[in-house]
């Protein structure tokens, strides 16, 4: 029998309610056996077991090891591994993107990309990721043509629900206008002639660059950035909601999440708006339910799928300006519904009755009306106590709906990064000042009493908790003013929305979440205690690295 392993601290931060103070934890194996006082845990294991003090932590803090229940795998391996050149700094494992905060820069930078490319073979393409229009002018079809006429560039946007493709790119993927038609609500959200595919009609050009984008040289690169930049923050579990599903890509995942430098477990929600829609054009909603559930089977190791569990969507994307507003937005533009009210209805009604955990992406005021709408209707044609309704992401809300939310029983995944990232750009464009200042009420959700978890849904926010944790608590926007300093949330909230209430998303608060006997032994290895740190340093606090089931890993 192995013997136990003492872990000692400056601090053991729990997350347990009421729990005394601790500066120990023993673990045995992968599985936490006792925490307390150094002395505590040691008469707890006198006599019982063998044990070793491993004193490597005395000058740190153990917390519970962060949860990030809403992470693209696939976007951000692609995002690290594309030219980034975006609204803000991204400092990757090997890679550092300076801002790029307007116009003029982005467009220094784009050409600059071009002219580190003069020797590659004249049609292999630019793909860049990060590019938005309030912050980078307008650059579409033909003002990429000016800056690149022979080098296909593929222009992947800040929000990863567009694709904008100069004439090089269209005539190198044989995109052509008559492929745009016939693809239904997709093809509405289409624009030939600026090379633009936003929203569903995404779907119709990514298989035209999806070998090209997908290259093994390109993905290997960002997978190990990944795996190496989860470590860095101390993050132990991830989640992707709503996930790309099929048998090689569930292989691949396998193969390239069970190896012993991925120090974290993958969990995976199915989609239930694209299995919904496949089944309407089959004819074969009924079997919708069965097939959702047949992913539960999948899976192995560390790589794993949530049963009855499943992801909708309601309207766009937040960083496109594109989610459903109930006044007009101050340019005229129109929001854009991913999925049309009567589906979404309708496939909510279909998990609903079948005892589905229902998470749905959310992002404008009229999308939250709608998916409100929908949940009182079932609420009231089939009671269901305990169903942990999930608002994701929770942009765009009034005071009436946090009050709606909270007698309703859901609960809220929120963004904390988009008043950060957005509140000044959208006061002056599309949204104003008030709207724009109020996004993510999380202050208004703290004191409704509805439970609150942080995501990043990256690379929409850097999948950083500490920092997550920062732009809840502190609401600082780029410019350095506070949004809507009513909405912040407590240094306690935001740390608990990391750790136990975003397991509680993924119904595994039973497992991690929290330092307690019987959990997993995962932890996240901090230089300074969140608590005590100035709230304006919560983001800036070093992760040591993580123990992940028991095994210490140092990210450096």
């Amino acid at each position: 029998m192995l013997p136990v392993t003492i872990f000692t601290a400056r601090k053991v931060i729990t997350m347990e309610p009421g729990a005394a103070a601790a500066d120990a934890v023993a673990v045995d194996g992968a599985t936490i056996l006792a925490v307390g006082t150094l002395d505590e845990v040691k008469r707890q294991l006198d006599g019982e077991r063998p044990y070793a003090v491993d004193r490597t932590f005395d000058d740190k803090v153990i917390a519970p090891g962060f949860v990030e229940h809403h992470l693209h795998p696939l976007l951000g391996v692609l995002s690290m591994s594309v030219e980034m050149i975006a609204i803000e700094d991204w400092s990757l494992p090997g890679y550092d993107s300076p801002a790029a905060p307007d116009e003029a820069v982005y467009r220094a930078r784009l050409k600059a990309s071009l002219e580190a490319m003069r020797d590659a073979s004249p049609d292999e393409t630019l793909f860049t990721w990060g590019y938005h229009q309030y912050f980078h002018g307008r650059l579409y079809r033909a003002e990429l043509d000016e800056i690149s006429p022979k080098r296909p560039i593929v222009t992947w946007h800040r929000s990863c629900h567009e694709f904008i493709l100069n004439t090089a790119a269209l005539e190198k993927y044989g995109v052509t206008e008559a492929a745009l038609h016939g693809h239904g609500h997709a093809s509405e959200q289409t624009n030939w002639l600026d090379g633009h595919f936003y929203e569903k009609g995404m779907e119709i050009v990514v298989p035209f660059i999806r070998k090209d984008m997908l290259a093994p040289s390109r993905t290997q690169r960002g997978l190990a950035r990944l795996k190496t930049y989860l470590l860095s923050k101390g993050i132990t579990t991830i989640c992707e909601p709503g996930t790309q599903m099929d048998r090689r890509t569930q292989s691949i995942w396998e193969n390239v999440l069970n190896t012993a430098d991925s120090a974290f477990r993958t969990y995976f929600v199915p989609d239930g708006r694209a299995l919904y829609e496949k089944n309407k054009a089959n004819g074969t909603l009924a079997a919708l339910v069965e097939e959702t559930a047949s992913y539960a089977g999948w899976g192995r190791g560390k790589v794993q799928w949530i049963p009855k569990h499943v992801k909708l969507f309601a309207d766009g994307a937040i960083f496109s300006q594109l989610m459903q507003v109930a006044q007009p937005y101050l340019d005229g533009h129109k929001g854009e519904w991913i999925a049309e009210p009567s589906d979404y209805a309708a496939a909510f009604k279909a998990y609903w009755d079948a005892g589905y955990r229902i998470h749905t992406h959310v992002n404008g005021d009229e999308g939250l009306r709608v998916v409100i709408d929908t949940l009182e209707a079932n609420l009231k044609s089939n009671p269901r106590k305990g169903h942990k309704f999930t608002v994701v992401h929770f942009a765009l809300s009034t005071e009436d709906q946090v009050v709606a939310l909270a007698r309703a029983g859901a609960i809220v995944t929120a963004n904390p990064y988009y008043p950060a990232a957005l509140a000044d750009k959208y006061s002056e464009y599309g949204l104003g000042p008030e709207r724009a200042n109020s996004m993510v009420r999380a202050g208004s959700v703290e004191r409704a009493g509805v439970p609150i978890a942080l995501h990043s849904d990256m690379p929409m926010a850097p999948a950083d908790p500490l920092f997550l944790a920062w732009c809840a608590v502190n609401r600082t926007t780029l410019s350095g003013r506070t949004a809507d300093p009513g909405q912040r949330l407590s240094v306690a909230t935001a740390l608990r929305a990391v750790t136990i209430e975003s397991a509680a998303v993924l119904d595994k608060e039973s497992e991690i979440g929290s330092i307690k006997p019987g959990k997993r032994a995962d932890f996240a290895i901090l230089a300074e205690d969140p608590y005590a740190v100035d709230p304006d340093r919560i983001k800036d606090i070093p992760v040591w690295g993580v123990v992940f089931e028991g095994r210490a890993l140092p990210h450096q």
